[in-house]
């Protein structure tokens, strides 16, 4: 399958390689570890299904406004994270995944520090955008170290997260309890909207200011 020419020559920093998908880079997700609930979004077992690996390469090169990258070290694929080039609210930032096998190593703040630059680099009018569900509070402090701000919070319909929370337990649902409801005969999660504007300042190191810790 060849490279779409809209994506850029792999984006070299922070001792990563930004990558658009490959075969070999959708094996190696493929092998990934998996969070599972209420995480489970991200996870990528589906891959190992030949089928399913060759839809998910195709939709990774569908024309459009998203790209889709893979964070390679040393040969070895890390993290991925996809961009939404035309939303109106900014560049936006989804599908920012780091399997657990790789967590401890800085990679989502060092993978979104590469990719923000080069984005600042060839859309330099633009503000960053992305959402998270509150729950997650590890990403967040990736996010606040890299110069987010949370600019809103709201309840929203995750259908992947309303699937899975039909069929759990109160037990099961108690660790997000306090992030989630039952409204208008559906499950929401509540999200927060960070926004980053370009040119802040990005501290990709392992050390976290006192103030991102807490």
């Amino acid at each position: 399958m060849s490279i779409r020419a809209n994506y850029p020559a792999p984006i070299h920093g922070e001792h990563l390689v930004l990558r658009p998908w490959d075969r070999n880079l959708v094996n190696q997700m493929a092998r990934w570890g998996e969070r599972g609930f209420p995480y489970h979004a991200f996870d990528l077992g589906s891959l190992r299904d030949p089928a399913q690996a060759e839809s998910m390469l195709r939709w990774a090169h569908e024309p459009g406004h998203h790209r889709h990258f893979v964070a390679v070290e040393d040969g070895v694929a890390v993290g991925r994270v996809s961009v939404n080039l035309k939303d109106t609210s900014g560049l936006y930032l989804w599908s920012v995944h780091v399997p657990p096998e790789h967590e401890g190593q800085a990679v989502c703040r060092r993978m979104l520090a590469v990719l923000m630059r080069w984005l600042e680099r060839t859309y330099p009018t633009r503000d960053f955008i992305l959402s998270s569900n509150s729950f997650a509070e590890h990403a967040h402090r990736a996010y606040r170290a890299l110069g987010f701000e949370i600019i809103e919070t709201r309840w929203h319909h995750d259908k992947e997260l309303a699937d899975q929370l039909w069929q759990r337990t109160p037990n099961e649902r108690a660790d997000i309890a306090d992030q989630i409801r039952f409204e208008n005969g559906r499950w929401e999660v509540r999200a927060h909207i960070f926004r980053r504007k370009r040119g802040t300042h990005m501290n990709t190191s392992l050390r976290q200011p006192a103030h991102l810790l807490s």
